[in-house]
């Protein structure tokens, strides 16, 4: 069972004192910078999903982009995983798509005589399983050992997927026909879900212009290796979190479990991505540290997907981690 991370040692005094002093924190902040940019040079004026995306990179965590047709879903995907050097490959969620397309099967050798691993797409450091709810139930499930272990198990043998990895699913509104819901384990595998919307009017017309959009996809080049994102996730799990952030974390937590609207409240695994992004959160800034805002304004990303209201979509659980930020007081810090 996953457990929430203890809290860091108490920070020196000196270190509070100077947000702004070379620290580790800095290089994540330079490197999240620049993978930022090169994102938002592409996709029009979602620089706020983009921030989350890019802190769920360096949490070391998966993510999944909902929303409907045609507002830049893959296209945000497919963005984030030129952006990292390494490899990439992409999986279309159909309703034909079997559990050994995605994760490999045993394959006879040439001799003919003994069986080998032919390795699936997932093999790569960057996935994007492009419209993953079209995929049928018994090959979602197939993603949770991958999603939670970054390993597959094939014929009883376990496989490593390749360090570092990271999942990128999209998946359309479950109303949409031809849809999978994903269930509440799958959903859990996910760090934090988030919802680019429609562009404004202005980002809307910087797409048909051919000032951003697909048309840039080709340019873009990886602006940090993987070295460097191996790195930048170690020095994100340093990050401090001190006793009274890891409680508001338990008590919000406690607060999605109890609301009279929510059927299933979030997990400790829940809490766990949560305190893992607000680190993230705070390199990004610079900060060596984690302040009551970083987990505020994780929180929704993260949590809404994992707690099932009685009308249980993302959107309604958006509105519901709402109510249980505000019945919940941050710490003073």
């Amino acid at each position: 069972m996953d457990t929430l991370p203890p809290p860091s040692p108490a920070l020196p005094a000196e270190m509070l004192a100077s947000e702004h002093a070379e620290t580790p924190a800095t290089n994540v902040e330079a490197l999240g910078s620049r993978l930022i940019g090169t994102i938002d040079a592409v996709i029009a004026g979602k620089h706020h999903v983009v921030e989350i995306a890019v802190a769920t990179l360096l949490a070391g965590g998966n993510l999944l982009i909902e929303d409907i047709p045609g507002v830049g879903k893959t296209l945000l995907a497919q963005v984030m995983a030129r952006s990292v050097g390494g490899t990439f490959n992409r999986i279309q969620g159909t309703s034909d798509l079997l559990p050994g397309d995605v994760t490999g099967s045993m394959i006879p050798s040439q001799d003919g005589f003994a069986m080998r691993f032919r390795p699936g797409p997932v093999f790569a450091n960057i996935v994007v399983f492009d419209e993953m709810n079209r995929a049928t139930p018994r090959t979602q499930s197939a993603l949770l050992e991958l999603a939670e272990e970054a390993t597959v198990t094939v014929d009883g043998v376990t496989h490593h997927l390749p360090t570092p990895f990271m999942l990128i699913a999209t998946q359309n509104p479950i109303d949409v026909a031809g849809t999978y819901g994903l269930g509440e384990g799958a959903l859990d595998r996910f760090a934090a879900v988030i919802t680019p919307g429609r562009a404004n009017a202005e980002s809307e017309l910087e797409v048909l212009t051919g000032r951003r959009g697909r048309q840039m996809l080709d340019a873009v080049e990886p602006v940090a290796t993987l070295e460097e994102l191996v790195d930048a996730r170690r020095l994100v799990s340093q990050v401090h979190v001190s006793d009274a952030i890891a409680a508001y974390v338990v008590d919000l937590l406690g607060a999605t479990r109890t609301h009279p609207q929510i059927r299933l409240g979030a997990s400790t695994r829940g809490g766990v991505s949560l305190i893992a992004l607000a680190r993230a959160r705070a390199a990004l800034g610079g900060r060596s540290y984690v302040i009551p805002d970083d987990i505020t304004t994780t929180a929704v990303p993260v949590l809404a997907h994992r707690v099932a209201g009685s009308n249980a979509t993302v959107a309604n659980g958006r509105e519901l981690v709402v109510e249980c930020l505000a019945a919940v007081t941050p710490p003073t810090i």
